[in-house]
């Protein structure tokens, strides 16, 4: 931590002058929305820090934007003047910085791509950025360790929408924050090339097949946007009893006994016992779970669907 001075101590408030580095960044290729509690440290990052960002993905605790996936392609830097006042007798005072103010376009991704980046507004997140030549910039800490740094604001503007002419469509994401965030507390990293790959969770729903019966639940399993078939996808890990939690409606919170998992035709069938009468509710394990089953890169745990035992 450092140490609090005398604010008249100007001697030791100012830095040595002296050069040694002129890296800097250069422009963005990914940022990854990433929550404050998250830290790390260098030994995680020199490690394998694909695997480091991948268990932080399934945790869903960071989010990837843009990357190779969803390639930026316009970059609007709409930084704010500082603040500089003059007096009556000319005299101009300094009263602060102003604010970075950035926004990132993409012409990937479509609507439930739009949808993805408005569900980050105002979330609170930290930022991680990433530039064309695999350098990241970071959050130096007092502790030692590193983490997003600080943005004010984070927001999607609505997407611009094509015309005859000249105009695609594109999904916008904004940010803003202080120099003196960067300044002070930024961090570069160089080799992070690899992560540029790697994108966010893709969102699955759940949905009744069939008729349930009172020792089978039968489920569709599929992607949001796409409706792709996680069955068919991934069919040998789909069945497996630990990618679902059922509770009884009339008593959530407490999970239902499940004795087997099934593929069969296009569905899952979960099987248990279940009473004439009542509804239970599917949802999703977590990521990370479903990821130690060999499912990687699909989120069903925002998904339910309640079934009723006819």
């Amino acid at each position: 931590m450092g140490a609090i001075i005398k604010a008249c101590n100007v001697v030791s408030g100012v830095k040595n002058t002296g050069k040694e580095c002129d890296t800097a960044m250069v422009a963005t290729a990914m940022l990854i929305a990433i929550h404050r509690s998250v830290k790390f440290t260098a030994e995680q990052l020199s490690g394998d820090p694909v695997e480091w960002l991948d268990d932080l993905i399934h945790q869903r605790k960071a989010f990837p934007l843009f990357g190779q996936q969803a390639p930026i392609r316009t970059i609007t830097n709409s930084s704010e003047s500082d603040v500089l006042v003059t007096l009556d007798d000319g005299l101009q005072v300094f009263l602060r910085y102003g604010i970075y103010n950035r926004t990132f376009e993409t012409t990937s991704g479509g609507l439930c791509y739009a949808d993805a980046l408005q569900s980050l507004n105002k979330s609170g997140y930290s930022i991680i950025e990433i530039d064309q030549q695999g350098q990241m910039l970071a959050r130096r800490n007092s502790d030692g360790t590193f983490s997003g740094f600080i943005v004010d604001f984070m927001y999607a503007p609505s997407p611009i929408l094509a015309d005859f002419k000249n105009t695609p469509y594109k999904n916008r994401f904004q940010i803003s924050f202080s120099p003196v965030e960067m300044v002070n507390n930024g961090i570069i990293f160089q080799g992070a090339e690899e992560l540029l790959s790697m994108m966010g969770l893709i969102d699955v729903v759940m949905t009744a097949s069939s008729a349930a019966t009172t020792t089978k639940l039968k489920l569709n399993v599929k992607t949001h946007c796409a409706e792709a078939s996680l069955v068919e996808l991934f069919p040998a890990e789909i069945d497996q009893v630990s990618n679902f939690v059922v509770e009884n409606t009339a008593s959530l919170g407490t999970p239902v006994s499940i004795t087997a998992g099934a593929v069969v035709g296009k569905t899952v069938e979960l099987t248990g016992t279940f009473t004439s009468g009542q509804t239970y509710r599917v949802k999703g394990s977590s990521p990370s779970v479903w990821k130690s089953n060999g499912i990687t890169g699909y989120d069903a745990s925002g998904s339910f669907v309640d079934i009723l035992i006819p």
